[in-house]
């Protein structure tokens, strides 16, 4: 049997950060355990972080922004199966031009344009609230069940041994400036003098200086690790948020873009993550630290609510959907 062969088209580096990098890697892993062949082409400024967040899986860049001819010539020969796009450069033209050769699933978070796609995936808490314009054969994969998540966040985390907290993970995404990755920490610093602090940025590591108790980490391959260790994670509102449910590390966040307000309003309001910004980041993490039954309480529903298998059922159902497409046109 031919082993199926996927094309992703997503950004990464500069403005665009990590968060569509990273969620296509998840599915790109997904797809690999189940016989897939992968391409995965990058549009963006391709910094080193971004070997350190997947090295199994080669970039190749291609800068297609405005330049949908350059996908199309990518792809010719190829033999691609299936498209998947992560990107909000990629328009209805694209999409509608990809769908003449091959099965077109579109990660979306907005649902605010048509998209001319096969499959529709939106793993966030809120996604099945919103009303995608897609042709009507369209299958939609929405809300949590399919956050796509590196497949490792599937395992049972291990429970806190620890009453207090003794350990934070402050991390707010890979473009975040260093100046607010410094502010973060400085309040968890504030409000916990005696915690050990983890720090992740990405693809901004900071220039600070060392400071006692804080340890700078760059890019790391996974943040899951990180995360199992900590009491507690102060965190931006994109697809982190949703690795720190899926750890059932209890999550202070704070929304840093408007595409993140969506997933810091829902989940706040579903009493899953604990909302903040920078001027009661102190109070707010100190108010969590000295709540134990709430951090539980967080660290439990958080990891129902996500369950880190979502990447492998929307792998599953790519699967599925490309064998049907195969059968139907050789019939």
């Amino acid at each position: 049997m031919t082993a199926l062969r996927v094309a992703f088209l997503t950004d990464a580096g500069g403005d665009a950060g990590l968060g569509h990098f990273k969620r296509c890697v998840a599915l790109a892993r997904a797809l690999g355990a189940r016989g897939a062949r992968v391409d995965v082409l990058v549009s963006g400024a391709l910094e080193a972080g971004l070997a350190a967040v997947a090295a199994d899986v080669t970039p190749r860049p291609l800068a297609w922004w405005g330049a949908p001819g350059r996908v199309l010539d990518a792809l010719v020969g190829r033999g691609v199966d299936v498209v998947v796009v992560d990107s909000y450069h990629a328009d209805a033209a694209l999409l509608t031009a990809l769908r003449r050769a091959a099965l077109v699933v579109a990660i979306d978070d907005l649902a605010d344009r048509a998209v001319p796609a096969d499959v529709v995936i939106n793993g966030a808490w809120h996604a099945e609230r919103l009303a995608y314009r897609v042709p009507a054969e369209a299958v939609t994969l929405l809300g949590a069940r399919y956050a796509l998540l590196d497949p490792a966040f599937a395992a049972t985390p291990s429970p806190r041994a620890r009453d207090g907290v003794a350990r934070v993970l402050v991390t707010l995404g890979g473009a975040t400036p260093a100046a607010q990755t410094a502010a973060a920490t400085a309040a968890v610093r504030s409000a916990l003098p005696d915690a050990t602090v983890d720090v992740v940025g990405g693809l901004v590591p900071g220039a600070s200086a060392p400071v006692h108790g804080v340890t700078l980490h760059g890019a790391v391959p996974s943040l899951r690790p990180l995360l199992t260790g900590a009491d507690l994670a102060v965190t931006a509102a994109g697809m982190t948020l949703y690795e720190c449910l899926a750890a059932a590390t209890p999550t202070v966040a704070v929304c840093l873009a408007d595409n993140q307000r969506p997933n810091i309003e829902h989940l706040g309001a579903a009493g899953l993550v604990v909302p903040a910004d920078f001027a009661t980041l102190t109070a707010t993490v100190a108010r969590v630290a000295a709540d134990r039954s709430l951090r539980g309480r967080l660290a439990a529903d958080g990891r129902h609510a996500i369950d880190g298998r979502g990447a492998g059922r929307v792998a599953d159902e790519i699967v599925r959907l490309a064998a049907t497409r195969t059968t139907a046109r050789s019939s």
